[in-house]
């Protein structure tokens, strides 16, 4: 239940290429993996594990993606956009609508 960066490269004057993992139990993640921090211009991915079928959404990158158990989900961007970032899970509240769940997963960081 823990999350990581792993093969961190440089690949710019300061980005780096980060991979973190989350596992997801009963709907939460480790409270020691609820905040990352990475740096504008960062190459990204979040692998996902979870025990249950869950939709996950980042918010202000628009990246969602549906995980199901004893797979792995992933996703990719490259950090853009300066500022904090959600990942929440999302539901269906009805015909072309959407939930959230009651707390982000995780929050992301991005430094200039």
């Amino acid at each position: 239940m823990l999350a990581w960066a792993t093969g961190a490269t440089i690949t710019g004057a300061f980005a780096a290429e980060l991979t973190f993992d989350f596992h997801i139990e009963r709907g939460r993640v480790m409270e020691s993996t609820q905040v990352i921090r990475i740096n504008q211009g960062d190459d990204v991915k979040l692998r996902w594990h979870t025990d249950r079928s869950i939709i996950l959404h980042l918010h202000g990158y628009d990246i969602e993606r549906k995980i199901e158990p004893g797979t792995v989900g992933v996703m990719e961007f490259v950090a853009y956009a300066t500022g904090r970032f959600l990942v929440e899970v999302h539901g269906s509240s009805g015909i072309g609508g959407h939930s959230h769940g009651e707390a982000p997963l995780v929050r992301i960081e991005v430094y200039p």
